[in-house]
């Protein structure tokens, strides 16, 4: 019942204290502090625990933050599982937490105590699906395939985890892609400014995947002889169809390794995705065709894709990015974030004066002609977003001053004509929504 009604939508802070982010090791400064813009840009407190995996950046925001922010504003709690155990025990606007999966399910059974909602950032085995329609240039594809497998040495959410390829392109796309590690890292991709793992247990890891797959299959390039765990080096590896069971096809690979698997069929492709654990956080698709990439879209849900490129979306403002399943829930960037970190207020103010209210007519009992006016008058008026008062006064006054200013008189007929227009579009509409 919103008749003679003004509605307002406010974006207001979130619930006291603030918020709090949870960042990740990989880019441990960047996903500190872009929430921290969408949190702050919705005038909430906010908390930040920067992983314990980058202590240098830890404590360098330590440090920063409270030179340039009051501590009711920013503060930056630094620690590791304890501190975050801690954090999580008090009620929250918001939680932000960006990392694994498995991390992610604590963080949600521990939000869901207090009632926090939560935004999760979580991963995921993000396929490339590279389709029969791909476009011709091929070097272009691997290009941009090991651009993004290889970014950051692989420690991104959105990675490109393993490549299924069609058979019409396998020999080309995997000559390629070893050709494109050699002209973006040269002959000995240690010497050249090819990140780092995060620590020397996360280097292990993917050594350790690799060796399994080695038994069975030489890699087209690289291999876990070339890598260095002391140094946390590991070095850019393709692998031609891993077995399906082996670790390095069922856990998220967060390293510079890429599995590329044939396929014969679009649809065969389709059944492999949809039957990995989880869903993605992204899917690319190289394709031709806008059709064929709406299939593959539709068949296989994740938190983004993009067609004939990777990762790109995920560094556009103008876009949402978020998981969905598995792999998180929320989004942010751009207007993003300060939609996520603010609550959409609503407020309706009603006039009160004599016949405000229909004489009555919204007050029990509802019989007779009530019940009629009810059901069969106010049901059926159409609706009309309501005008703010000052936009209506604004109105008025300029059709007041056209109609009554001589000076104005030329351009009367032109605005009693706009009106009548105006009139007959609204009653049309009306007609047509009843």
């Amino acid at each position: 019942y919103q008749v003679f009604g003004f509605s307002t939508i406010e974006r207001k802070p979130l619930a006291a204290p603030g918020v709090l982010v949870i960042a990740p090791f990989n880019y441990p400064l960047q996903l500190a502090l872009l929430p921290l813009v969408g949190s702050l840009a919705g005038g909430n407190p906010t908390v930040i625990k920067p992983s314990e995996l980058t202590p240098t950046v830890s404590a360098l925001m330590a440090r920063l933050v409270p030179q340039y922010f009051k501590r009711g504003a920013v503060q930056v709690v630094e620690g590791g599982v304890d501190e975050v155990t801690e954090l999580l025990k008090a009620s929250w606007g918001k939680v932000c937490f960006t990392g694994s999966e498995r991390v992610g399910k604590i963080v949600a059974q521990a939000t869901a105590k207090t009632l926090t909602p939560t935004l999760l950032e979580l991963g995921g085995k993000s396929p490339v699906l590279v389709d029969e329609t791909s476009p011709d240039d091929i070097a272009s594809v691997a290009n941009r395939i090991m651009w993004g497998k290889t970014f950051n040495a692989g420690q991104t959410c959105i990675a490109p985890d393993f490549v299924l390829c069609h058979e019409k392109h396998a020999t080309a796309l995997c000559r390629e892609l070893v050709m494109t590690i050699a002209r973006q890292f040269g002959k000995n991709p240690k010497q050249s400014e090819l990140g780092r793992i995060v620590s020397k247990d996360h280097a292990q890891r993917l050594v350790d995947m690799m060796k399994e797959v080695e038994r069975n299959s030489f890699p087209l390039c690289g291999g876990s002889e070339k890598c260095n765990v002391d140094d946390k080096y590991v070095c850019p590896t393709i692998l031609l169809s891993p077995p399906r069971d082996c670790r390095l096809m069922k856990e998220e690979i967060f390293g510079p390794v890429l599995p590329v698997i044939i396929f014969k069929s679009r649809q065969e492709a389709i059944n492999f995705i949809q039957q990995q654990n989880g869903t993605p956080l992204a899917l690319y698709v190289f394709t031709k065709s806008k059709t064929v990439y709406q299939e593959v879209v539709r068949a296989c849900p994740s938190g983004g894709a993009c067609r004939n490129d990777t990762m790109l979306h995920g560094g556009s403002s103008c876009l949402p990015f978020g998981g969905l399943g598995t792999s998180g829930y929320g989004n942010y960037h751009g207007r993003f974030s300060f939609d996520t970190f603010t609550h959409a207020f609503g407020s309706i103010y009603r006039p009160c004066f004599p016949g405000s209210d229909f004489s009555m007519v919204r007050y029990h009992p509802y019989a007779g002609l009530k019940k009629t006016i009810l059901v069969h008058v106010l049901g059926n008026l159409p609706y009309i977003p309501v005008l703010h008062v000052r936009i209506v006064a604004t109105v008025l006054f300029v059709m007041l001053a056209v109609q009554y200013i001589p000076a104005f008189e030329s351009l009367r007929l032109e605005m009693w004509q706009l009106v009548g227009r105006t009139l007959l579009a609204i009653a049309d509409w009306a007609l047509l929504h009843q």
